[in-house]
């Protein structure tokens, strides 16, 4: 009966919307099996529920088989991506079916209840705030009933005990209303703001969420206020999370939508805080390295390592919905990657974070179990997880100054006793803590080849600094002071198995000097401008590395000849062997507009080029046949360092 197919698919749908993957399975190969034409999709959603189960090998043959059909579906550029998730999913179940050494615990009776538990937020001393729809008992409301008074979602809080969590009542704060539903916290980075979000129904019936923040003044939040600026009257907007911007430390304010102009279903949008209005600009998509035709939801962001974390049904995963890793920020970001069992299950798992600690966080899944009012995988409880290997990662080392501007000296030892630029004898130099020295910190990812920006601080009165880092990973540091040349260095955490601190040998850096430096031991053939074997590798080594360190300085080459020749051929000939300088470095990656070249001929000797008698003076004259570079602006760092005409 055609009718009764209708409404056995429809029954299908139900089941699988309130998440009873058995049923919805059971009756989809009814629909499948009955009207495979009128029906497609019933094969698509038959394969999901069998995964989501864990029957990975039965739900590949029905995926593989829904293939075999795919053409004739409307929209089959949509499912075509969705159906290679899956299979890829599957494949990488398969591959990765062994669980990583973290401990999942599932929190008691006090926070959980047989209702949807979710969004655990650490909320500072040893307290957790939640959402929950507590009820005692099982209660239907009719939808449009005015009758009665449907209960809402509330805030909830759980304050940690010894080693576990016990849940204290409703969050007497004015985060909660009566009558309307309340989840999804967020604090801001200094903690004096809670980002949440309110959900109503619009008149369509549908639930329209939109964010607000409440503002903590000394020892009390305010009442509420509409974040307007990121929130859309026709879409929902929801599940905020906070980071913040890499150059300028501003706010980021991640969150979820389904509003136009993004991938499919719900994606994940930022929008950047300006501190001066107070408000946030207007949102933009995070981008397709994340956002797929599916769902992303629940974004927690790492402000540490700068790593987002989500879930979503949209990238390959065990299950249903996910829990994913990324590294980046606004659209820029690194290739996602599954976190992996037992995090994730292949159930829906989701709402990732950690707490300050960063040895153990929290999760919420419908995993079987849990709390339920109606079948196994029913409703979400909150999960404390343990990393059981984790280990801390400290770095710390002191950045000194070099205060004389001895920079001949320096690069003389570079090339004649093979030290680095800034290996200096702390005796010999005034050298002093380099205060209000910038130190950034970057991952060298190797799959992608980019440094990616973690984190920068200042360093104290005593020019020390300290990070956290990851275990297994490479990193570059690049020290900054206005006025000083860039150094950069690199470290890494490769085969440390313990908690641990890297201690830095101490970090020189040299002040930029104005004069002109002379760069030894650059040779030319005699009259000619070609560079020489052996005078690339010194440029290498001191004009292309100091360049390649400090990305913001411009550089004039200065050549010199000396009195042998005509002035007028002189000064050619300089002037090509300067530019000859200037097109090596601009083939090796430095940007054209941050080279000049000039040649001064035999006019600027240091040097007398012949003895008081008139006879020649070779060492005169090898001292006035060189190479100069000097600092004589910047794209934007050095800017008291002007050009000179």
């Amino acid at each position: 009966n055609p009718e009764d197919l209708k409404q056995a698919y429809r029954l299908a749908d139900a089941y699988r919307e309130t998440r009873d993957y058995e049923s919805a399975a059971v009756v989809y190969k009814r629909v499948m099996e009955a009207d495979n034409t009128n029906y497609p999709l019933a094969r698509f959603y038959y394969a999901k529920m069998l995964k989501m189960q864990g029957k990975y090998d039965e739900a590949m043959i029905q995926f593989s088989d829904f293939k075999k059909n795919l053409n004739k579906l409307p929209d089959q550029a949509i499912y075509k991506k969705l159906l290679k998730c899956e299979q890829d999913g599957i494949e990488m179940a398969r591959k990765n079916d062994k669980p990583k050494d973290i401990k999942v615990l599932h929190l008691d009776k006090t926070v959980n209840n047989n209702h949807v538990d979710m969004s655990p937020l650490y909320f500072g001393n040893n307290t957790l705030i939640y959402a929950s729809l507590w009820l005692d008992t099982l209660r239907y409301f009719m939808p449009g009933d005015t009758g009665q008074k449907a209960p809402v979602r509330q805030f909830y809080i759980a304050k940690r005990t010894g080693d576990s969590w016990m849940g204290t009542g409703p969050a007497k704060y004015p985060f909660n209303h009566p009558d309307i539903n309340s989840c999804n916290g967020a604090l801001s980075p200094d903690g004096k703001r809670f980002f949440f979000t309110r959900c109503i129904k619009n008149w369509k019936g549908e639930t329209i969420c939109s964010i607000y923040v409440s503002r903590k003044e000394t020892d009390r939040w305010t009442e509420p206020e509409e974040v307007v600026e990121v929130n859309h009257p026709q879409f929902t907007t929801t599940q905020p999370a906070v980071g913040t911007e890499s150059r300028s430390g501003a706010e980021v304010l991640y969150f979820v939508s389904n509003r136009p102009e993004g991938k499919g279903g719900l994606d994940l949008w930022h929008a950047i805080y300006n501190a001066k209005t107070g408000t946030f600009k207007p949102p933009k998509n995070c981008g397709g390295q994340i956002n797929t035709v599916g769902d992303e939801v629940t974004p927690w962001y790492d402000m540490q390592t700068r790593s987002l974390y989500f879930s979503s049904d949209g990238h390959p995963g065990y299950g249903g919905l996910d829990v994913f890793k990324t590294v980046g920020e606004l659209r820029t970001w690194e290739p996602v990657e599954n976190y992996g069992l037992p995090i994730n299950s292949y159930t829906d798992d989701l709402y990732f974070s950690l707490m300050p600690t960063r040895d153990e966080g929290f999760i919420v899944s419908n995993r079987p179990g849990g709390f339920s009012h109606r079948g196994p995988t029913c409703c979400d409880d909150i999960y404390n997880f343990r990393l059981l290997s984790f280990i801390k990662i400290g770095l710390t080392g002191k950045v000194l100054a070099i205060q004389d501007s001895s920079i001949y000296k320096i690069l003389e030892q570079r090339l004649e006793d093979q030290k680095n630029v800034g290996e200096l004898d702390e005796e010999e130099e005034l050298i002093e803590p380099a205060k209000g020295a910038i130190v950034n910190l970057f991952w060298q990812n190797e799959a992608s080849k980019t440094d990616i920006f973690i984190a920068r601080t200042q360093v104290d009165d005593e020019g020390s600094y300290f990070f956290s880092l990851e275990a297994e990973k490479k990193y570059k540091l690049v020290v900054e002071n206005f006025g000083f040349f860039n150094k950069t260095l690199t470290t890494n955490t490769l085969g440390i198995i313990r908690s641990d601190t890297i201690r830095l040998d101490a970090i020189y850096i040299n002040k930029i000097p104005l004069e002109p430096l002379v760069v030894k031991n650059i040779y030319y053939e005699f009259g000619r401008h070609e560079l020489t074997e052996p005078s690339k590798k010194v440029i290498d080594e001191t004009i292309y590395k100091i360049m390649s360190e400090n990305p913001n300085i411009i550089v004039e080459i200065r050549s010199h000849t000396d009195s042998v020749s005509s002035a007028g051929f002189n000064l050619k000939l300089s002037q090509k062997r300067a530019e000859s300088v200037v097109e090596y470095l601009i083939a090796k990656g430095i940007k054209k507009e941050r080279l000049l070249a000039k040649g001064f001929g035999k006019n600027l000797p240091i040097a007398p080029n012949t003895n008081p008698d008139g006879s020649d003076n070779p060492e005169g004259r090898a001292k006035n046949r060189r190479t100069e570079f000097r600092i004589v602006g910047s794209l934007d760092q050095y800017s008291d360092i002007k050009y000179e005409e």
